[in-house]
């Protein structure tokens, strides 16, 4: 690493000193308080890669018929506005489904489950 020591980087893609600066003016101290910082196990997933499960069709409209109750998916475009868009408010709380999954599941534009 760049930071570590000073050789393999280009001056002008790395300020060494001023990394190093913030937590000493010692080189020497400031390098081992850097490799302390830096090399610290911590639980923080900030930085770490989520990917969020997607729902594939079928088990989103298993979870989708689960929500209608007694509705068949092939009504809900024809509901009214109301009623329609309580339904499209609630499948939008599923996690792991996109708006384009739901428009397709249920039958409406994609621009109709955005704005409900």
């Amino acid at each position: 690493m760049g930071y570590y020591n000073e050789e393999g980087n280009p001056k002008y893609l790395l300020d060494r000193e001023f990394i190093l600066r913030l937590f000493s003016t010692n080189t020497t101290i400031a390098l081992n308080r850097f490799k302390e910082f830096n090399e610290k196990v911590t639980h923080d997933q900030c930085l770490d890669d989520y990917v969020k499960k997607r729902l594939t069709d079928d088990e989103a409209r298993k979870i989708i018929k689960g929500l209608l109750g007694a509705t068949e998916i092939a009504q809900v475009k024809g509901l009214p506005r109301e009623p329609r868009n309580n339904i499209l408010q609630q499948v939008k709380r599923i996690d792991g489904i996109s708006q384009r999954q739901i428009a397709r599941i249920l039958g409406v534009s994609p621009n109709l489950v955005f704005k409900a």
